[in-house]
């Protein structure tokens, strides 16, 4: 579905994918559990496009829920995959882009938001204003929520990496659980910001 210009989303079980074009070419941030390959390629080729487009996959984080179709992927593409340096290892593929804090990949920017793990990134569209956040935050009912403390490495340092998105220029918010906030996503997010402290 798309759901700003350039940005769509590929909702697949409980986790949310995402499709950004970028001229002829197309990246792909996250992927599923294992099994969900078909699912992607098959949205990409109902917009008309090919899954040969895909220029690079970003990672956001280490975990199964959005690394698990990874090694379909790369089986049926040629493609380039890119993660934090801190998570690369973790990721049970080759890495071939090592992220860090401000880089800016297809126009994408990286803001390394350590916590739920600790190379987890979240990455801002400067030009549709939209910032995909990973696990750091998610959707429900229309709001939005920190991620339960059981499931990140360092519950604290996931909750100051919320706040330090608040300095960030975005109006929509991409979570990976739940659905994207799109004009107000600033003011979700200040309001949750709000409840955290």
């Amino acid at each position: 579905m798309r759901i700003l210009k350039n940005i769509h989303l590929i909702s697949i079980d409980f986790v949310n994918v995402y499709l950004v074009e970028r001229g002829d070419k197309l990246v792909l941030i996250d992927c599923a559990l294992e099994g969900s390959s078909d699912k992607i390629f098959s949205y990409i080729e109902s917009i008309g496009r090919s899954p040969e487009d895909i220029s690079v996959i970003i990672i956001t984080h280490r975990h199964r829920d959005h690394t698990g179709a990874l090694g379909e992927i790369l089986n049926k593409v040629r493609t380039k995959v890119a993660a934090h340096k801190l998570e690369a290892e973790k990721i049970d593929a080759n890495v071939d882009i090592l992220l860090n804090d401000n880089d800016v990949l297809e126009g994408l920017r990286v803001v390394h938001t350590p916590g739920h793990t600790p190379g987890h990134i979240c990455l801002l569209d400067e030009e549709t204003k939209a910032l995909f956040v990973g696990d750091l935050i998610y959707e429900e009912k229309g709001e939005l929520l920190e991620i339960p403390h059981k499931y990140s490495d360092d519950p604290m340092g996931n909750r100051e990496a919320i706040k330090k998105l608040a300095e960030l220029d975005f109006k929509h918010i991409l979570p990976s659980h739940g659905k994207p906030i799109l004009d107000r996503g600033k003011e979700a997010l200040l309001e949750l910001i709000k409840k955290l402290e």
